[in-house]
């Protein structure tokens, strides 16, 4: 069976590379004024600087917005690989004019199983190399934990590796736990006649997103002490259980939540649901997540320093944020989807951010080696200067413009290899050995063809 020509979600793409930047932008800062150097206190910001920072400050807890926009392509493509079976299936079977009950122990089905999650297993064997490798220095446990790369580099010597570093829960680990469950939730929902219950479907994953939310709240009730005692009582078999329940920083609970919405995107563009569709959807997440959050944030108060970022966020804040993640998608669909503009003048006013979208685990997971990498030169330069508040400010300011540059300028060298060696390029190049299967994705000549047909 060949997979067809689909239409492109080129929102997808877009925002998916707004994010980078944001990623890109966020630790930058963080490196220079709360990690390590600390170079301008929080009471001496600048409160213009505060006001242009303040899109990054929104978004900068909001990484597991990833999770979103992997589990709609997820969803989106595998709906459609099921749909072009049936076709085929139909095609084949002319007399047959019932509905084709969908069984994924057929080897077509039980291919598209497998392909999503190879994906998805390289991405955890990509999250073990971040958190014993790459991660930046993270205040966990009471201190700052350092992996062994850059711990070197941030401590400038040897430095073992903090063994508590293996009970985190990056955004990359995140992902992939999500993708892992979310390839099984899918195969639940379309089995047997599933595929043909879209509105059962939509109803069983909204569901899903209040329960789970209800249960982070119950589950950090009671798991959060006990997960710190156990690590720090050398009970690790307890300590790796509740790290896939309530481990800290990117905590499955409630952070899978942002899989199912997702699901409900991928499912809607392959149903080419109408644009007040998601309209809807985007605007009744949107107010009662803020709703939720105002509520809880009149109740309990609300306060988050940068130390909080490696240990559990408020459940507020993260109620908060999935609001604010609905509201970038809508931004996303209708100037991009909906635009009343060509595709192609779109695709093109999008080209930044797209291209940062190509590569976004690889920029994700080595972004603080290189940012550490660069401060090794940057801020002797900037000590010789009398250290005003002004000359701290540019020296914070222009190293994340160089950082933004910088990227920017290594991803339009690389896609001339259609990102050869990259995290993304690794898991084409093992899915095709295991499964023999092809993908276009990072292929850059195909990827604009595909842009121009559909334009």
């Amino acid at each position: 069976m060949e997979r067809k020509h689909r239409k492109r979600l080129h929102y997808l793409d877009s925002v998916r590379g707004f994010c980078t930047t944001i990623i890109i932008v966020a630790h930058a800062f963080s490196h220079l004024m709360f990690w390590d150097m600390n170079i301008i206190p929080l009471e001496e910001v600048s409160i213009f600087a505060i006001i242009i920072l303040s899109p990054v400050i929104i978004l900068a807890t909001c990484a597991p917005a990833f999770v979103l926009f992997s589990a709609n392509a997820l969803s989106y493509n595998f709906y459609l690989d099921v749909r072009d079976y049936i076709k085929f299936k139909s095609e084949n079977n002319p007399e047959n004019k019932k509905q084709i009950i969908i069984s994924f122990k057929d080897p077509v089905l039980l291919r598209i199983v497998k392909k999503n999650l190879i994906s998805y297993l390289v991405l955890l064997v990509a999250s073990l190399a971040h958190v014993f490798l790459f991660h930046y220095g993270l205040n966990w446990n009471g201190r700052v934990q350092r992996t062994l790369l850059t711990g070197i580099l941030e401590t400038g010597g040897f430095s073992n590796i903090d063994y508590e570093v293996f009970f985190q829960t990056d955004a990359v680990g995140l992902i992939a736990f999500s993708g892992i469950f979310n390839v099984g939730l899918i195969v639940l929902l379309l089995r047997k006649q599933g595929y043909y219950k879209p509105k059962r479907n939509l109803l069983i994953l909204l569901g899903l997103i209040v329960a789970w939310y209800i249960l982070s709240s119950l589950f950090h009730g009671f798991f959060d002490d006990l997960f710190w005692e156990s690590l720090n009582d050398g009970r690790y078999g307890i300590t790796l259980l509740l790290k896939f329940i309530v481990g800290p920083p990117m905590s499955i609970f409630p952070n899978f939540a942002y899989g199912f919405v997702g699901m409900i995107y991928g499912f809607a563009f392959a149903q080419e649901q109408s644009r007040a569709f998601f309209r809807k959807l985007t605007s009744y997440l949107s107010i009662i997540f803020i709703s939720i959050a105002g509520i809880l944030i009149l109740i309990n108060g609300f306060s988050l320093s940068p130390e909080a970022f490696g240990l559990f966020l408020p459940l507020e804040l993260q109620i908060l944020d999935f609001a604010v993640v609905q509201i970038l998608m809508i931004i996303f669909i209708e100037f991009v989807e909906y635009s009343k503009k060509s595709q192609k003048k779109i695709i093109k006013s999008t080209r930044i951010w797209q291209r940062y979208g190509k590569i976004t685990m690889t920029a994700y997971i080595f972004e603080s080696v290189l940012c550490i990498l660069n401060m090794k030169w940057y801020i002797p330069l900037w000590e010789m200067l009398p250290q005003t508040s002004l000359i701290l400010h540019l020296e914070v300011f222009i190293f994340v413009g160089m950082q933004l540059t910088l990227w920017y300028g290594i991803i339009l060298l690389w896609e001339r290899k259609n990102f050869k060696f990259s995290v993304e390029w690794f898991t084409i190049v093992i899915r095709k050995k295991l499964l023999k299967s092809q993908s276009k994705r990072l292929n850059v000549k195909e990827v604009t063809a595909t842009y121009k047909s559909d334009s």
